[in-house]
């Protein structure tokens, strides 16, 4: 099973869906996509703040940690380049901290983070740096790699960082995140 952080429309509610994953529960503030969410994942429990979850009610909602996802595109408003650049200390990009606090209640065996990749240039880079040794305080093992959406059909090029961690297994990420047949366009 699977939980969706800043769940927006459900781009991977629905990727874990055709992947044969259940989404137990999403949470997402937005009034307009919770309605959308609602409408095309009706069995997955919505929550409208993610800093108000807890691991508890995600795990009443249907969600087995042990081997579940949790993903997380946590806001970039102030890592992107056209943002701000306040990094993880501003106040939307700062809400990876839930991230880090539910991974910790949760202990998820798969952790998938998303963000715009001026996340690695944030701060001079430090807060890429923040971003993984937080994962692996928790003992995730952490791979990370920039994929552009116009190597996967999308009509336009938008570069993005995704991070997988996998518990107590760094192999296994680098295996899942750099799978050469996955991005067959991708050079």
């Amino acid at each position: 099973s699977a939980v969706s952080l800043f769940a927006g429309v459900g781009g991977f509610d629905l990727a874990l869906e055709r992947a044969g994953v259940s989404v137990a529960a999403a949470a997402e503030i937005e009034p307009d996509c919770r309605s959308v969410l609602a409408r095309h994942f009706a069995r997955t429990a919505l929550f409208p703040d993610v800093t108000k979850v807890t691991g508890d009610q995600l795990r009443a909602a249907g969600f087995d940690p042990r081997r579940g996802i949790v993903t997380a595109g946590f806001p970039c408003q102030d890592i992107s380049v056209a943002g701000r650049r306040a990094g993880l200390a501003g106040a939307r990009s700062g809400l990876f901290w839930h991230v880090v606090r539910l991974a910790g209640e949760l202990r998820p065996r798969w952790l998938l983070v998303e963000n715009s990749t001026g996340l690695l240039s944030s701060n001079s880079g430090r807060d890429m740096g923040t971003v993984v040794g937080a994962l692996a305080d928790l003992g995730y093992g952490v791979c990370w790699r920039v994929l552009d959406a116009a190597f996967f059909g999308v009509a336009q090029h938008r570069e993005r960082v995704f991070i997988v961690g996998c518990a107590g297994d760094g192999a296994t990420s680098v295996e899942v995140l750099l799978e050469p047949e996955g991005g067959g366009r991708d050079p």
